[in-house]
């Protein structure tokens, strides 16, 4: 039975509806972070303490509805990214990960509702998030399931790797990077660190977007190789984790 509260105006549909307190960030991705060794909680990493949480950050914004369809998108791109399923084909040669046959409107509304979602609340580990007159756009967007194409909010991944293997048990969320061109922003879902801009094209990230034919390549390097995220990590951790 999901918790529900007194009615409200949906945040996506903009009707007035029972609302559920869902998760932010896909609840989904949390099964493949949790650790059994610590009763399956996981860390939350970058708050001002590193707390071990039992689930996600949840808030009361969405009818039942607008529950169900983002849900919809989150179950698909669980079961074809990470457990490669839905006739996904993915292939690795220690450099680079091809992911083909990808229902592109699903995996970018799934990931586009995330960052929404993370725009529209008012939890404080999201505070930094906040699409401005991208927010409206993207609600459409989600709304009338039309992502648009691979250049209108363009969307690319790269696999940090740890140790020379990527870690489905990391998870960030959110990293803003400011550009003169438009905002990107940057978090880490299941091990991968995607990218979502707010500029309409990016030639930087031509060769790793998401494209409608479902064609996905993204780059595995190796996390010391990365240094904005290295020196995220290191001041929001290590220095708090001596």
């Amino acid at each position: 039975m999901f918790e529900m509260k007194s009615e409200s105006t949906c945040r996506l549909c903009l009707t007035s509806s029972l609302l559920r307190n869902s998760h932010i960030v896909t609840g989904s991705i949390f099964d493949l972070v949790r650790d059994k060794t610590m009763n399956n909680r996981f860390y939350e990493i970058g708050s001002e303490t590193n707390n071990i949480v039992q689930d996600g950050p949840k808030e009361y914004l969405l009818c039942d509805k607008c529950e169900q369809k983002i849900g919809r998108y989150e179950k698909y791109y669980k079961e074809a990214v990470h457990l490669s399923r839905h006739k996904i084909e993915i292939i690795q040669d220690g450099k680079v990960a091809i992911i083909r046959n990808l229902d592109y409107k699903k995996t970018k509304l799934f990931l586009l509702s995330i960052l929404w979602r993370m725009s529209i609340s008012s939890l404080p580990q999201f505070a930094n998030v906040s699409l401005v007159n991208n927010e409206e756009v993207i609600r459409k967007i989600i709304f009338e399931e039309k992502p648009g194409k691979s250049h209108e909010y363009p969307i690319a991944a790269i696999i940090p790797l740890i140790n020379s293997k990527m870690e489905e048990s990391w998870m960030y969320f959110p990293i803003v990077s400011d550009r003169p061109d438009g905002t990107i922003y940057w978090m880490i879902i299941g091990g991968i660190l995607y990218s979502i801009s707010m500029t309409q094209h990016d030639q930087y990230f031509d060769k790793w977007l998401l494209y409608e034919s479902g064609h996905w390549a993204m780059p595995s390097i190796d996390f010391y190789k990365i240094p904005f995220l290295k020196n995220f990590v290191d001041i929001n951790f290590c220095e708090k984790n001596p």
